[in-house]
């Protein structure tokens, strides 16, 4: 019988045939009462053993992939597949492999002492009998909870502070072999911009299902193909792999703060830039076109490699082994590893992004396209537009995109702008019945061109990291605002021009109008322009000045410029209030700064600019088909624009002077004293009212 227990307590089979001999009518023959029990207390840790094997034979290494896990009852459902699981079940192995050995071990001394006792064998194994406990509530935690991926780190973490020494240290054991596959995917990430996860169990996550060959297979640790990445040198793919990535809150430990995770995420976007450097592709496609003996194949990765590392990959590669093996988890030297690697990713595309691919020349790109700061440029391509309608007052049409970039061609070609207009282009939505799919202007309610044109830059490698597609749509929001305001001068003007030649008598209040809504405009566009856009530019400009002497900030340029975008959106009221009340760079994170995400609300001052934009269009058609003098329906609608512009600038008076008293009330108190000079507006609304 003696024999039998050993086998049912190294047994994982369904049935145990021992469980006989606790019957009460066979017990009470052949057992004494205190053997009964000491029988029923191996056969309960037998159980434990057995629900514990059963766990580890359904998700272990050995069977993932290759046996279909068998329910217990019908409408139970297996846990989704994974590294983590396997990593997990791996761990659990090496808990209950004493035990394993103890049953091989106590069989050999009954072979060699027949005369073992049965308290003997229990007085071995009840040592077993609490760790098996706690290792079926960890077990049944997972299988209730679900947990899946990275998830399972912090559960771990949280059962390993345990006052009992045996399961504090099955709990380390699991924890270290489930840290390895956390390390290698965190490895491959940071060093090479790529991890292996068939399962979406890292806290970082692709947004889109990835093309195939674009992760290895390998660990992570293996460069990528020459093949993908020749597949992947154009600006539409570097932007489509590059911004797929995210951070997944639920699946990151709570024990890593969210700044951390941050940092993560844009060491390896960075590091997966490098990868797209246009300069080693050219070396290789001239290397595999004149092959010259002696000389090594393949060297992109070498190179991209090299450049990046250098000698300091085994170095790190050394500490993330010494990670591995810390019995006790040190957040803290997580932080300082990722703070070393993301010193020496920004050193290395400070250097690039500032001195090779002339950043502070793009960036005054960018202000004289996107921010219109050819200010010449736009006029030339307002005349160009004005003959055939394209901005407004025209319904999209699929040549209307052309008609736009040859007429931004035209006005380039004649104020003689150069090679800098190939890298803009326009575009419009595709004019087709799905419109739920194509976001509109939060600064123009129309169907008309301008509401939906976008300017289209293209970004030159490295700039992709700060001109991220978000960023790129927060610039044609501006681009937008700024172009209708410029277009409504424009027309101001030719109205002016209008008057001029029909030398107008009788109608004296239009012409008055015409110069309150003129001067309106005129300083409205003196406060984007100068105090705004100039002022916010210079800070940009300034603090790329300082970081060009220190190259490791290439995150201080890329929280600049985000910094910046905020401020410009905030100061021409394209932002809620409450978002231009705080200062930008307290509340924007690295998430924000990489991704460019930017949440564009309804202001109160945008939607009074709005309606005073709106009458002014209204206004310069009504000016250019009423006579002179007016008649009675034109005097009635001519009043009813008079009123409401003067009820809307009552209204933004009275708001430009509640936010004069926020933190950016510098550019705010400029344009309400451009606007209120004398207080002549507030007294003459008084007046009116």
């Amino acid at each position: 019988m003696i024999h039998d227990i050993l086998f049912t307590l190294f047994s994982s089979n369904a049935e145990l045939p021992i469980e006989n001999f606790t019957i009460p009518e066979v017990a009470s023959t052949f057992l004494h009462p205190g053997e009964i029990h000491i029988l029923e207390e191996l056969l309960r840790i037998a159980n434990q053993y057995k629900e514990i094997k059963k766990f580890i034979q359904q998700y272990g290494t050995l069977t993932a992939g290759l046996l279909k896990p068998k329910q217990q009852k019908p409408t139970e459902e297996p846990l989704p597949q994974g590294l983590y699981l396997q990593a997990f079940v791996d761990g659990l192995e090496l808990v209950v492999k004493p035990y394993r050995d103890l049953a091989v071990e106590l069989e050999a001394k009954y072979l060699k002492r027949p005369n073992l006792s049965l308290m003997f064998i229990f007085h071995q194994v009840s040592q077993y009998r609490s760790l098996f406990g706690f290792l079926l509530q960890l077990v049944s935690g997972v299988v209730t909870q679900r947990i899946h991926g990275c998830a399972l780190l912090p559960y771990l973490q949280q059962h390993c502070l345990h006052g009992n020494d045996a399961n504090y240290q099955a709990v380390k054991t699991i924890q270290k072999s489930v840290y390895v596959i956390f390390l290698k995917q965190l490895y491959g990430w940071l060093m090479h911009g790529k991890f292996v996860d068939h399962y979406g169990e890292f806290f970082i996550q692709q947004v889109e299902s990835n093309p195939k060959g674009s992760i290895s297979t390998g660990g992570g640790l293996q460069q990528r193909t020459q093949t993908s990445v020749n597949t992947f040198s154009d600006s539409a793919s570097i932007n489509s792999e590059l911004w797929r990535y995210e951070i997944r809150r639920e699946m990151l430990p709570y024990y890593f703060p969210a700044s951390w995770a941050e940092k993560v995420l844009f060491v390896g976007q960075t590091v997966l830039m490098c990868h797209f450097d246009p300069r080693q592709h050219t070396i290789d496609r001239g290397t595999r076109r004149a092959p010259i003996a002696g000389r090594k194949t393949g060297g992109l990765s070498a190179a991209a490699k090299d450049s990046l590392w250098g000698e300091q990959e085994q170095k790190l590669f050394r500490k993330f082994h010494q990670l591995q093996n810390e019995e006790n988890l040190n957040v803290t030297k997580f932080e300082h590893l990722v703070d070393e690697i993301k010193e020496q990713v920004t050193m290395h595309m400070s250097v690039i992004v500032v001195e090779e691919a002339d950043l502070v020349r793009q960036l005054r790109l960018m202000k004289d396209f996107f921010l219109l700061g050819r200010g010449e440029l736009f006029s030339e391509f307002l005349v160009q537009t004005q003959s055939l309608k394209l901005l407004i007052g025209k319904e999209i049409t699929d040549g209307t995109a052309r008609d736009l970039n040859r007429a931004l061609q035209l006005a380039a070609n004649s104020i003689n702008v150069g090679e800098d207009i190939e890298q803009f282009s326009f575009e419009l939505p595709a004019n087709d019945d799905d419109d739920d799919e194509v976001e509109e202007s939060i600064c123009y309610d129309t169907k008309s061109a301008i509401g939906n044109i976008m300017l289209k830059y293209k970004v030159k490698w490295p700039l992709h990291l700060l001109f991220s597609p978000k960023i790129l749509d927060r610039y044609n929001e501006m681009f937008r605002f700024l172009l209708r305001i410029k277009k409504i001068q424009h027309d101001l003007l030719q109205l002016w021009s209008y008057q001029r030649e029909k030398r107008i008598k009788h109608n004296s209040d239009v012409v008055q109008l015409r110069n309150k809504l003129m001067f309106l405009i005129n300083n409205l566009q003196y406060y984007l322009q100068v105090d705004v856009l100039e002022s916010q530019f210079a800070i940009l400009l300034g603090v790329i000045s300082n970081t060009t002497t220190k190259p490791a900030d290439f995150e201080r340029i890329q929280r600049a410029h985000t910094i910046f975008q905020v401020n410009v959106l905030s100061l021409c009221f394209l932002l809620a209030s409450s978002s231009s009340t705080g200062e930008p760079s307290s509340s924007l994170g690295t998430t924000t700064t990489m991704a460019g995400v930017i949440q564009v609300q309804e202001n109160p001052v945008l939607t009074i600019l709005d309606s005073i934009l709106s009458i002014v269009d209204r206004f310069c058609s009504f000016c250019m088909l009423c006579k002179d003098p007016m008649t009675k329906m034109e005097r009635q609608e001519f009043v009813t624009y008079e009123q409401g512009f003067m009820n809307h600038v009552d209204s933004l008076l009275k708001l430009l002077i509640g936010l004069k008293a926020g933190p950016s009330s510098a550019p705010l108190s400029q344009l309400l004293l451009r606007l209120d000079f004398n207080h002549w507006f507030s007294s003459n609304t008084q007046t009116t009212a």
